[in-house]
C-alpha cells in the first residue's frame, strides 16, 4: 500500500529553526506579530496568542497581554542538556534579545510551567537572586523563559514560541 504526502509537507519539515514558513527569520516578521496602543506611548504588545513551540496546542498568552522589550539576554540553556530541537537558540549574553515581559503575575498568563529555583550562571552578586525557567505547563519544553524567584516580571523569549496567526491575515 502507497501512502502520498500532503503537497508542500517535506518543504516544511526542512525550514530551519528561526524562520517563518515563506523564510523571513524572526526578525523580519516581528513588526508583524506586534500591536502597537496609542494610549500606552508605543508600548507593543503581542497581536497573536502565543503558543507552545513544540506544536503540544497550548496557549502560553492570550493576545495584548505580552509587552515587547529588547534587553540583554541571560543564560537558559545548560551546557550539560541538549535543547530542545523545537527550540531556536538564544545568542550569548549580554546580547540583546526580544522578550514578552508579562506583569503583574503568573495569573496573567494561560498555561505556564515552572522549574525549580536556580541560580543565574556567572552571577557573582553577594547574595544572588534565584530565578526559575518558564516552560510550557503541557509538556514541559523549556526554556521558553525566566523570572526572578519571588518577582512581578516574567519574561518570554520572543523566538522560543509560536504564534496563532490566522490564515486569513
Amino acid at each position: 500500500m502507497s501512502t502520498s504526502l500532503p503537497p508542500g509537507i517535506l518543504e516544511a519539515l526542512q525550514i530551519a529553526p528561526g524562520t517563518a514558513a515563506d523564510g523571513r527569520t524572526f526578525q523580519e516578521v516581528l513588526h508583524d506579530l506586534t500591536l502597537a496602543h496609542a494610549s500606552d506611548d508605543g508600548v507593543l504588545t503581542n497581536k497573536y496568542d502565543l503558543l507552545c513551540p513544540r506544536g503540544c496546542r497550548s496557549v502560553i498568552l492570550k493576545r495584548g497581554v505580552g509587552q515587547l522589550v529588547e534587553r540583554s539576554g541571560i543564560e537558559m540553556d545548560s551546557p550539560d542538556h541538549p535543547v530542545d530541537p523545537a527550540l531556536d537558540p538564544l545568542p550569548a549574553p549580554p546580547a540583546t534579545v526580544q522578550w514578552w515581559r508579562v506583569t503583574p503575575s503568573p495569573m496573567a498568563f494561560e498555561n505556564i510551567g515552572f522549574s525549580r529555583s536556580v541560580v543565574r550562571t556567572g552571577d557573582t552578586t553577594a547574595s544572588p537572586t534565584p530565578m526559575k525557567f518558564l516552560i510550557c505547563a503541557d509538556c514541559d519544553v523549556g526554556p521558553l523563559g525566566w523570572c526572578e524567584e519571588g518577582g512581578k516580571e516574567f519574561w518570554l523569549a520572543c523566538s522560543r514560541v509560536k504564534y496563532a496567526v490566522p490564515l486569513s491575515d
